[in-house]
């Protein structure tokens, strides 16, 4: 009885799969540079980006299941951003959904303040 038990458990549990990567894309609309290694700034769509800045891409992300949120959208953002050198996401829109989520936004380099 105990070895029944212990198969079942470990089918229930062992089975168990890892939710799928959040998916991320690109379209450049500028030039790319050395990936960027500090902090992404991520600026939601009405707030003002803060300095000027070199737009580079469009950059958007989906997650699925348990990547459907919003820690894991944005954090694939930024990181597709810093993948092309920038430092900011501005203009980000984040769509929730219970199976799938989205963002996009526009990846940016800001400019050294004058």
């Amino acid at each position: 009885m105990r070895t029944i038990a212990a198969v079942l458990l470990l089918a229930v549990f062992g089975c168990r799969h890892a939710p799928p990567p959040v998916e991320a894309e690109h379209v450049l609309t500028g030039v790319t540079s050395a990936p960027y290694t500090g902090a992404v700034r991520i600026v939601m769509n009405g707030s003002p980006p803060g300095a000027d800045y070199d737009e580079v891409a469009v950059v958007s992300t989906r997650g699925t299941n348990g990547n459907a949120t919003l820690a894991a959208v944005l954090g694939a953002l930024q990181a597709e951003a810093a993948r092309l050198g920038c430092d900011a996401v501005i203009q980000v829109r984040y769509e929730p959904g219970g199976q799938v989520s989205s963002a996009t936004g526009v990846a940016v380099r800001t400019r050294p303040a004058r």
